[in-house]
């Protein structure tokens, strides 16, 4: 308990340093990723950096004007959240770095992807990098998993998705999610990553019911698709570790 509740405290100091990041990202394809406030300041600002960490405090309003910029609070309790799923996990070492990793990109991506439909390059490309070298580190430290297994499901899962999205079922963004997504899962076992596909689905098709039973959506409505896949893959891992 005591672990997961300082996870969880980790994850809302670092959900403050990703907030620039997801604002910045949370526009819709082809616009120029950037921090700023329309109303007092329309200069953008680098989504990285102090002057970023200030116009955009926890709160969600611009410091100077008051003018709400974004959700008070999302990306911190988000990060939180998966922080905590990973603690209760109970994986250490690297393996733990690499489930950190995609928790914390992972909890931008699921907010980016939710508001706009686009997973953007860099922060799954990043995932991906990152992962894998987190892997390779958990590898030579001869931590338990495979190093192999996590390659070949990480391609298998790149490749699939990659089909969906000529079939369009799914986004390129989806496919390089995947990447990631199925490395961590392969270096535990090949029935994690199986169990994550079915929760992803699973997830997927009991949202689209509820929102056409409740009106919310019809039948050819889009929705994103990042989202199950990342919460499907964090309750697989806990599933499967405990």
């Amino acid at each position: 308990m005591l672990s997961q509740l300082l996870a969880a405290l980790v994850g809302l100091v670092a959900g403050a340093g990703l907030r620039p990041l997801v604002v910045a990202l949370a526009v819709p394809a082809g616009q120029p990723a950037n921090v700023t406030c329309q109303a007092c300041s329309p200069r953008p600002v680098p989504a990285w950096g102090l002057h970023s960490l200030r116009l955009l405090p926890p709160g969600g309003h611009c410091p100077n004007c008051r003018v709400r910029l974004c959700a008070s609070w999302l990306p911190e309790f988000t990060t939180a959240a998966a922080f905590a799923v990973v603690a209760a996990g109970g994986a250490v070492g690297w393996y733990a770095a690499a489930q950190y990793w995609i928790a914390l990109l992972g909890a931008g991506l699921l907010l980016i992807d939710s508001a706009v439909q686009r997973l953007p390059n860099p922060l799954t490309l990043a995932a991906a990098v990152g992962t894998l070298a987190l892997l390779t580190a958990a590898a030579a430290h001869h931590e338990a998993g495979s190093l192999l297994r996590a390659v070949v499901v990480a391609a298998a899962a790149g490749g699939l998705f990659t089909v969906f999205a000529v079939l369009g079922t799914t986004g390129l963004g989806d496919a390089k999610l995947a990447i990631s997504l199925g490395a961590v899962l392969g270096w535990h076992s090949w029935q994690a990553a199986v169990l994550a596909l079915v929760l992803t689905y699973l997830l997927g098709a009991t949202v689209a019911v509820l929102l056409l039973l409740t009106r919310r959506a019809h039948r050819k409505s889009t929705r994103a698709f990042g989202p199950f896949l990342i919460i499907g893959t964090l309750a697989a891992t806990l599933t499967t570790s405990t």
